[in-house]
């Protein structure tokens, strides 16, 4: 009898008027040169492939914008000028940077719009609901900002950086359009998104802005979903070349056509969810002349995208999500089956757009990057919605993931409220994980089967597929929230004494893709020649992440020949992380005087620094056992992620990042340098040690294929950014005159992101305490010196426009950038010593 067969195949306002108008250029007849066309287009710029096609907008909208207004009062780009940032680049750096404005592109407004007002770019009804000194969005001050770009500036006679500066979002020379997609009326979308990246929860480098202030962006995410899906002419640009040039195979899974049945029934739904978004939102997308659908002003109905673009969503999916976080089971994602088997369609559909929309945010392009926003929106509401209606999904294992795939992509997305309401609400979701029991051990069972009896296997393999995708999603929620601590500085909500439930098993048994091939590893796993009768697996494996760490504190994994996975690997650094946080949140209590009191009992600073030294001691035996397990697999993107977070925990052991923001910020800092170095001692303990985790990072990254990039590398070259950049703080650019910097007649030079850990130069320059210069490579081969805070930055956002865009990315480079212009003009006060 073959094998079971599958089923079906498959706010504005305007800025009030100043007199001073220096940084605008001049005006010919009432239209500044660089506007005379159109508003600007700004995209990113990518090799290989159509970097304009897809934005091109429709021929019969012509357009008119008049750019005379005055410029904005205390601008930004007037204090600090454009060229501080580029003045540290070459002339033939210019011509590769990854955003470039091009002025002949020229995207126009719909028909209807009056060019003679000052609120051509805002929405219906914005007119009575402005922001009071709060909205930048205004087309004045946008236009402003884009003249401002390339004007020439006025020399300044002394630095300015404020407070009050910093927490006006769009202005800092004039950086904000590097995430501007020009697309007909899609530029206040992109408008509305970047000007709230001040207000992310977290990766502030530069003073924050009021959540109070920030635009909201889920009725414009959800209007340009309406849009590009409102016709199939959204998608005739649509270059599946796109897909082939940044899809790197998985190798392992494989993507079903999709049936004209799922088709329709997802079309259904879709279109359910999107109207229930719209009303919560309260956009009038049936008006003509609505500002939410601009050439939809008689139909209410949507159009999927066709089906091979539906299939390049979830291949990209497929070759970025499921590397790191393995929920595909049988190496096929078959949403004809899903449909079918899940039982529940509009679980089972939202589990669908989810995925599509977790693709598209890896998609350099307009229609993808609308459509994961949009997406995201409305699957968010209908995913609360659900649950509410039936409390009982709420411990429903499709829900659930449905609900990490939305947290993962939330947390990741660059959007500043779906950033805050990822983090609010994964406490809901663990919750949910963990008041339905998945947490507790529980003896995974088998029917008994026997090799003669195919259909008796086929049931066992499907019991065990049920068991495995039970066992991955909780781990996989295990992760994200890991990842999630990590990164925003916070406790973790999993409890390793909590986590009772059985790991995943062996990939090989996840990917098989047919009972005959799963029966014969897992025989070969678990040495049953004879058939399996008895119904139960050994419970000494695989073991639960409770019992694997205490294996390891015991340090007998090896010793008892213990096989690790890199997911298992992965999965022991929750705990050590766990622990690194909690000293490290312990040692920023104490003070920096020595107590007068000193009891036999009292816990002092040097004994939870003792307590943090063996924590890392712990750190250095995963790092063992990983190079022991891994050491012929050192190209798998999981290991490769295992190791960066690796050295970012160990970097936490040796820093406290919540301080070093704090210094970016300039928060308790009075310009002198004393006080430079004091709080950088206090930021850094041991610098050569920071170093070299720092350098392990980009040199993992940069190693890392760009398209398959954990969603979260942006935030690890930023968090790397600004050690080193503290680091170099200290260095030749602020210290005063007649001090000696602290790499003389240190030694031979060496690239610290270029070598691997155990290289001879690393191991000087650990043992011997800076023994050696170390330096940065750029992408040209040459290095750069850590003398430099601000070179540092511009390194690292040129690590940045490296990666494949998304919005996340290019919040973190947008961040940089205006710290960057920030600090290019302050002066150390060298007075006080």
């Amino acid at each position: 009898m073959p094998d079971q067969p599958s089923s079906a195949s498959s706010a504005s306002h305007s800025g009030e008027n100043s007199s001073s108008s220096s940084v605008s250029p001049p005006m010919h007849n009432g239209v500044s040169p660089r506007m005379r066309s159109g508003v600007v287009n700004i995209l990113p710029r990518e090799e290989n492939t159509n970097s304009h096609s897809e934005q091109s907008p429709p021929k019969d909208h012509p357009s008119a914008v008049r750019a005379n207004s005055p410029p904005i009062p205390n601008d930004f780009t007037q204090m600090t000028p454009l060229s501080g940032y580029n003045e540290f680049r070459d002339i033939s750096d210019r011509d590769s940077q990854q955003y470039m404005m091009d002025w002949s592109m020229l995207p126009t407004l719909p028909l209807g719009y009056d060019t003679g007002r000052s609120d051509i770019l805002s929405p219906p009804g914005a007119e009575s609901n402005s922001l009071v000194n709060g909205d930048v969005c205004g087309a004045n001050g946008f236009i402003q900002s884009i003249e401002a770009l390339s004007s020439p500036m006025p020399p300044r006679t002394e630095p300015a950086f404020s407070n009050s500066d910093l927490g006006s979002p769009l202005m800092y020379s004039g950086h904000v359009v590097g995430s501007v997609i020009m697309d007909n009326m899609s530029v206040v979308q992109e408008i509305e998104v970047v000007t709230a990246q001040e207000g992310w929860p977290a990766f502030r480098c530069n003073p924050p802005v009021p959540s109070s202030t920030c635009p909201r962006t889920a009725r414009y995410h959800l209007e340009r979903l309406e849009h590009i899906l409102s016709s199939y002419e959204a998608w005739d640009t649509w270059d599946v070349t796109v897909g082939d040039t940044n899809f790197v195979n998985n190798g392992e899974i494989s993507i079903a056509q999709f049936a004209p049945g799922t088709r329709d029934k997802i079309l259904a739904i879709t279109q359910s969810f999107l109207h229930k978004a719209l009303e919560i939102h309260r956009v009038d997308h049936g008006t003509p002349g609505s500002y939410g659908s601009p050439n939809s002003n008689n139909s209410r109905f949507i159009i999927l995208p066709p089906s091979n673009v539906l299939e390049d969503f979830l291949r990209s999916y497929v070759n970025t999500f499921e590397h790191y976080y393995t929920l595909v089971s049988a190496g096929e994602l078959n949403a004809n089956e899903l449909m079918m088997q899940l039982g529940n369609d509009k679980a089972a559909s939202l589990l669908i757009l989810l995925m599509m929309a977790q693709g598209a945010m890896v998609i350099p392009n307009t229609q993808a990057r609308h459509l994961t926003g949009g997406l995201a929106e409305a699957c968010r509401i209908s995913l609360f919605d659900i649950i509410e209606k039936d409390i009982l999904l709420s411990a429903d294992p499709t829900v659930l993931r449905c609900a990490l795939l939305f947290t993962i992509q939330a947390a990741w997305s660059g959007d500043k409220w779906h950033m805050d309401i990822a983090m609010g609400q994964r406490g809901m979701y663990i919750a949910m994980l963990k008041h339905a029991g998945m947490l507790e051990p529980r003896q995974m069972s088998l029917p008994p089967y026997n090799r003669s009896s195919p259909d008796m296997v086929w049931r066992s393999w499907r019991e065990w597929i049920k068991n495995e995708s039970r066992s991955r999603l909780i781990y996989s929620w295990v992760m994200a929230e890991q990842e999630l601590s990590l990164f925003h500085d916070t406790a973790s909500m999993f409890s390793i004494t909590e986590l009772g439930s059985a790991m995943p098993d062996a990939d090989r048994l996840w990917n098989a893709k047919s009972p005959s091939q799963w029966l014969e590893i897992f025989e070969r796993t678990y040495d049953f020649s004879g058939g399996y009768q008895a119904g139960l697996i050994p419970r000494t494996y695989p073991l639960s992440l409770r019992e694997l760490f205490r294996h390891f504190l015991d340090d007998d994994i090896v010793r008892q020949n213990m096989q690790l996975s890199p997911l298992q690997l992965r999965l022991l650094l929750q705990p050590l992380q766990g622990l690194v946080w909690h000293l490290r949140q312990l040692l920023s209590c104490f003070s920096d005087s020595v107590g007068s009191r000193k009891g036999s009992r009292t816990v002092t600073k040097a004994s939870t620094m003792v307590r943090l030294e063996e924590v890392q001691t712990l750190l250095q035996r995963w790092y063992d056992l990983s190079d022991h397990f891994t050491k012929n697999s050192t190209s798998c993107p999981v290991t490769q992620a295992n190791l960066v977070m690796f050295h970012l925990i160990s970097l936490n052991a040796v820093t406290s990042f919540t301080g070093i923001e704090q210094l970016a910020r300039r928060e308790g800092f009075d310009g002198t340098y004393p006080q430079l170095i004091m709080l950088q001692r206090r930021c850094i303990q041991e610098t050569e040690e920071a170093y070299v985790h720092c350098g392990q990072v980009l040199r993992l990254i940069r190693g890392m294929q760009k398209a398959i990039r954990p969603p979260w590398w942006p935030a690890a070259v930023y968090r790397v950014c600004l050690v080193l950049w503290t680091g170099g703080m200290s260095q030749s650019e602020f210290v005063p005159q007649g001090s000696v910097s602290m790499y003389a007649d240190a030694g031979s030079s060496f690239a610290i992101d270029n070598l691997p850990l155990d290289h001879h130069s690393i191991n000087q320059y650990l043992g011997n305490r800076g023994s050696g210069v170390p330096m940065l490579t750029k992408r040209d081969g040459s290095l750069i010196s850590f003398d430099n805070p601000n070179n540092i930055l511009l390194h690292c956002i040129d690590i940045l426009e490296e990666g494949v865009p998304t919005r996340f990315s290019e919040g973190i480079k947008n961040k940089l950038k205006r710290m960057f212009d920030g600090w290019s003009n302050i002066q150390i006060n060298p007075s006080v010593r």
